[in-house]
């Protein structure tokens, strides 16, 4: 008897201190990841959901919820030690270096007021050692972007194109859409430049400078080879269960489920779900179209009252990107997405996203992705689902620094992307007039 009681007891110290050594190893784990800075664990990655699950979310372009980027740059440069490096269209590369100058932004976009400045003042600021650029494809709000950097300054008349700032001189640029200017006093550690160097996978490059037809902030990349492979569509069918879709996840990013009803039209090519509060329309080759059919929605952002302002439109972007990030791994299109303009039209807005393959935008006579948010609430959404695979053909795109001295008077930027050419997508360099974008 006292051999069963002497047994059971040490069976109970025994769990007790497995129970200890359990809650230790929790515990350690949990004071680690608080310890382990957002920015270097990769998005989208069970590390970095837990870390934004328990720490409140990622800093600078990543959403807070999901961790996924809301607009990825189109370019960005570091100058320091001499000399100016810069990336783009390279999605890793882009990741690692905007880890290693969003410091730098932090403190380039917590400074003074905005004014109005002119292009001669610009030029004189691009000759300086320490500078940082920051350039996005389309019209993003300034508030957000400062946001999304960890910036105090705010601004919600503008949208932003692309941002320059000279540690030497203490300027912040601003280059609006249209081709505005805008400038602000701010003040960034000297030294963070060359600490950044260190981690900034760049190439050596140059800015355009007065002179030209386009921005003098353009950058111009030595001895540039810009090799992009030509693009075939795959066939997509969003209905069959073989071949990988998450038909479940794609009806759960809205807000409805495999047991939503639904009815079949065009000999079952379109299945329309319906509940109570939307309908989604959904094409098995991909293009899905979301309404409200009263007052509710199956998707909001937030809640009446709860949030106003530009804390309104980071949680309406919040809700669209994490809903298309959704949408895009149920599908397995390879591709992402990239916030590109916001668009007011009275007491709704309108978000629309660009699609990326590879990092370099694929352009469509329409919209990619958009979304109409009426306050919290998604009013309406249409994603056009697409697969794409390398043919093996390649091809070598102008280099920038030909294609800026053969622009126009009125083409001011330029971009690379995909667009339709005899049945494949083909990469070229694309002139931007000002106001095109958003």
């Amino acid at each position: 008897m006292r051999g069963a009681e002497r047994s059971a007891r040490n069976t109970a110290k025994n769990i007790s201190l497995i129970v200890l050594v359990v809650l230790m190893a929790v515990l350690c784990a949990a004071n680690w990841l608080a310890g382990v800075s957002a920015a270097s664990l990769d998005s989208d990655t069970l590390l970095r959901r837990a870390h934004d699950r328990l720490f409140g979310g990622a800093a600078g372009y990543e959403i807070r919820s999901s961790g996924v980027s809301a607009a990825s740059p189109a370019q960005l440069a570091l100058g320091a030690e001499g000399k100016l490096v810069g990336v783009q269209y390279n999605v890793t590369d882009m990741d690692t270096s905007l880890a290693a100058v969003r410091a730098i932004w932090t403190q380039a976009l917590s400074g003074g007021a905005l004014e109005e400045t002119d292009e001669q003042t610009l030029a004189d600021a691009l000759i300086a050692e320490r500078t940082v650029l920051l350039r996005y494809h389309g019209a993003i709000p300034f508030s957000v972007v400062s946001g999304w950097m960890g910036g105090t300054l705010k601004n919600d008349n503008i949208s932003v194109e692309t941002l320059f700032y000279s540690a030497d001189s203490g300027e912040l640029f601003v280059r609006t859409p249209e081709g505005t200017l805008y400038r602000s006093h701010a003040e960034a550690d000297r030294g963070a430049f060359d600490r950044a160097l260190e981690d900034f996978h760049g190439l050596d490059c140059t800015f355009a400078g007065a002179g030209g037809n386009v921005y003098p902030e353009t950058l111009l990349f030595a001895n540039e080879n810009l090799t992009l492979p030509l693009l075939k569509t795959e066939a997509l069918d969003l209905f069959d269960a073989q071949g990988g879709t998450g038909l479940a996840s794609l009806l759960g990013a809205f807000g409805l489920s495999a047991y939503t009803d639904f009815y079949s039209d065009q000999s079952d090519a379109v299945r329309v779900f319906v509940d109570d509060a939307s309908t989604l329309r959904l094409a098995k080759t991909g293009r899905m179209q979301y309404t409200t059919t009263g007052d509710q929605s199956t998707v909001t952002a937030y809640e009446s009252g709860e949030v106003t302002g530009a804390a309104a439109i980071d949680a309406q972007i919040d809700c669209a990107r994490t809903l298309l990030d959704t949408v895009l791994r149920a599908a397995q299109t390879d591709t992402h997405a990239s916030l590109y303009a916001v668009r007011k039209d009275g007491s709704r807005t309108m978000l629309v996203f660009l699609q990326l393959y590879g990092g370099v935008p694929v352009l469509e006579s329409t919209d990619f992705a958009s979304f109409t948010f009426e306050g919290g609430v998604l009013r309406a959404a249409t994603v056009n689902l697409q697969r794409f695979a390398a043919t093996g053909e390649s091809r070598t795109l102008l280099p920038a620094e030909q294609a800026a001295a053969a622009a126009s008077p009125d083409e001011r930027s330029m971009m690379a992307a995909y667009r339709t050419e005899n049945g494949v997508y083909a990469p070229a360099r694309f002139y931007m007039k000002p106001g095109q974008a958003g």
